[in-house]
């Protein structure tokens, strides 16, 4: 590698499954299955493609920080990154909230399964809006407050806090 050859500096983290733990789940069944029957028929291949889709996909961000861009995915197979590049502006501001996800499976004999994640994750906000886009989640919040400065101190940009008479729900106040 020439030594006058700059690396770039880019990020790329990985939120949530597509389909969600029981579609990811249910993904790996149709993969599993077209493997096996695929030396038998074709239609195991058709299995091998659309599980590996179910499985695999998922969402994402990728940051590059010498540029000044980021860029929300869609990891389609987990290999493929589909999304358009935009430019931070020093208008953005990043903050951290707590998620509470709850993923909801019903049966046909009407039995319900719930699956529940707890996890903080740093969004980016446009402006002066209520709703920011997600960048990446931790499961602690020591981790999560550690890369929400990072991200800040890379980007240039101001950290939100939270409303001081009622912070929204699930953001956080960074001041004890």
């Amino acid at each position: 590698m020439d030594p006058h050859q700059k690396k770039e500096n880019i990020v790329h983290y990985k939120l949530d499954k597509s389909f969600g733990p029981a579609g990811s789940v249910a993904g790996f069944f149709l993969l599993a299955v077209g493997v096996f029957t695929v030396h038998n028929s074709w239609p195991g291949a058709v299995l091998i493609v659309f599980g590996s889709f179910v499985a695999f996909s998922s969402s994402g961000c990728t940051i590059d920080f010498d540029n000044f861009r980021i860029r929300f995915t869609t990891n389609l197979f987990g290999l493929f990154k589909v999304g358009k590049w935009m430019y931070v502006s020093p208008n953005m501001k990043v903050g951290l909230s707590d998620a509470h996800l709850v993923y909801q499976v019903r049966s046909m004999s009407n039995r319900s399964m719930a699956v529940t994640t707890d996890d903080f994750r740093v969004f980016l906000f446009k402006g002066n809006e209520r709703k920011g886009q997600a960048i990446c989640r931790f499961k602690s919040r020591e981790r999560a407050l550690e890369e929400l400065g990072r991200i800040s101190d890379l980007l240039g940009l101001q950290i939100r806090e939270g409303r001081h008479d009622k912070p929204p729900k699930g953001q956080i106040n960074l001041r004890p």
